[in-house]
């Protein structure tokens, strides 16, 4: 999930919104943010689904996930 953490952060930070913005925006914690883009802790698929909708993206992209 290390490459999960670099791509939300820097996401986050294109979109110029912090932590706590995004966060309200999906009813979750900053600190849970703050986890996620640490690698402290993994998303729930749920989790996944929100985030991927904040930034109106599927899944694959948002996670990294190039096809071969």
């Amino acid at each position: 999930m290390y490459q999960f953490s670099k791509r939300l952060k820097s996401l986050r930070e294109k979109e110029g919104v912090t932590q706590r913005q995004m966060a309200r925006s999906i009813g979750m914690s900053a600190g849970t943010i703050s986890n996620l883009e640490n690698g402290y802790s993994q998303p729930s698929f749920d989790v996944l689904i929100d985030i991927a909708d904040y930034f109106d993206m599927s899944l694959d992209d948002l996670v990294g996930r190039e096809r071969r």
